[in-house]
């Protein structure tokens, strides 16, 4: 990218760092090669992967849907994420110090630039897709929920947070599920009232300070040599901008991973994965109370649903829109399959907790529910990006209500 003097020295000392520190971590660095995509991390653009065939019980029909989801696709949300990588590369341009990989990188960065300006945090053209493409999946899979035949009422309660990429996920949400059936009656709201339980996280803001700077120490031994700082950064601003390539697919722009050795790729995964575990997952020395901040959102979950088993509210679906620092510590209070994983070790990080499986953007956790007319027994399926959440609970995937309901007010703490 710079120099090829540079680029080879920085080369040999990364692979003799790595072959001590990173030889027994999962994923491989030959895996994460064939699909650069996923060390995006939390940037990684949501992929629709059909699970196991999972068949509703005899008798059972879907009947209510509680649902938590992460916006969809953005842009970086600040303008130097953008902005320094460029001013980097056109200095060394000016200077006659570009390679033309990396005068090539340079256009494409320009255009990212470009595309992105004043649109910093926005939702992607990509993101609407997706939420659009989660409301339709969700539509066929579970027809009856949604259904106004013979003069059914479908009645739907969405929520957002603030933030406009928030808000415009749950309209592409919403207008996919009115465009299948205008009948649907459907209300949004994107309200302060709501954030004690959509955006509650009191102890990320008083923990991320500390643990990114557990991640940047972590960073500057795995990466790059202390004397490289400069250079560092620079190839940690390239890495995050490939890494958004996927998410503004409009653009057209094939991404460029291909600047970056195997071995280069996969430690700034390893320690971008790590600063994501440290900052809102479940981590022993961080975790507890990001963790515990996911207590209102789940009460919400389960209080709003009793009352639809209950017959005291007529609602189809609740629709929740938020951030990935809140679904992260859900997932993990739920201890969902993947996602729960507490280690002492920073290098044990990345064969237990994966962010790009964890949170890609568009994450979403929806809990279905299933009611036996005869029986009047109510089970629930709950899944984290539309496939089986695997929970430490017998039944599944379709638990009994008063089961899963015992489980989740053991975990917020009902009596509080």
């Amino acid at each position: 990218m710079l120099t090829m003097k540079y680029l080879t020295l920085k080369t040999r000392l990364l692979a003799l760092l790595l072959a001590a520190t990173c030889a027994a971590a999962q994923p491989t660095p030959a895996q994460l090669a064939s699909r650069p995509e996923l060390t995006a991390s939390i940037y990684h653009s949501y992929e629709y992967l059909p699970g196991p065939a999972a068949p509703v019980p005899d008798g059972y029909e879907p009947f209510y849907i509680s649902h938590y989801g992460r916006h969809g696709s953005r842009y970086h949300s600040k303008e130097e994420a953008y902005a320094e990588p460029l001013a980097a590369l056109r200095k060394a341009d000016k200077a006659g110090a570009l390679t033309p990989k990396g005068r090539e990188v340079l256009a494409k960065v320009e255009t990212l630039a470009a595309d992105a300006c004043k649109r910093y945090g926005d939702l992607s053209p990509r993101g609407v897709q997706e939420h659009r493409g989660i409301a339709e999946r969700m539509f066929a899979a579970y027809p009856g929920v949604f259904s106004t035949d013979g003069g059914r009422v479908c009645r739907i309660e969405s929520r957002s947070t603030q933030v406009p990429r928030c808000i415009l996920s749950m309209a592409a949400f919403n207008e996919r599920l009115k465009e299948l059936n205008p009948a649907i009656r459907a209300t949004r709201d994107a309200s302060a009232r709501d954030l004690c339980y959509l955006a509650n996280g009191p102890s990320l803001k008083a923990s991320r300070g500390a643990a990114s700077a557990v991640a940047d120490s972590l960073t500057r031994v795995r990466v790059n040599p202390d004397r490289f700082v400069e250079p560092l950064d620079l190839m940690e601003d390239l890495f995050m901008l490939a890494a958004i390539t996927q998410d503004v697919s409009h653009l057209g722009i094939e991404s460029f991973y291909e600047i970056f050795t195997r071995e280069e790729l996969y430690a700034l995964w390893e320690c971008e994965n790590v600063r994501r575990y440290l900052i809102m997952g479940p981590s022993a020395r961080f975790g507890d109370p990001l963790v515990a901040d996911a207590r209102p959102l789940l009460r919400n979950i389960v209080e709003t649903a009793d009352r639809v088993v209950a017959g005291e509210s007529d609602l189809s679906a609740s629709l929740r829109f938020g951030h990935d620092t809140y679904v992260v510590p859900l997932l993990a209070l739920l201890r969902a399959e993947g996602a729960y994983a507490r280690v002492e070790s920073l290098d044990d990080v990345a064969a237990a907790w994966n962010a790009h499986t964890v949170t890609p953007m568009g994450t979403n956790v929806q809990f279905i529910f299933f009611r036996n007319p005869e029986t009047g027994d109510v089970r629930v399926r709950v899944l984290h990006n539309e496939r089986d959440a695997n929970l430490p609970l017998a039944g599944g995937p379709y638990y009994p209500w008063k089961e899963l309901k015992r489980y989740c007010e053991a975990l917020y703490g009902a009596e509080n």
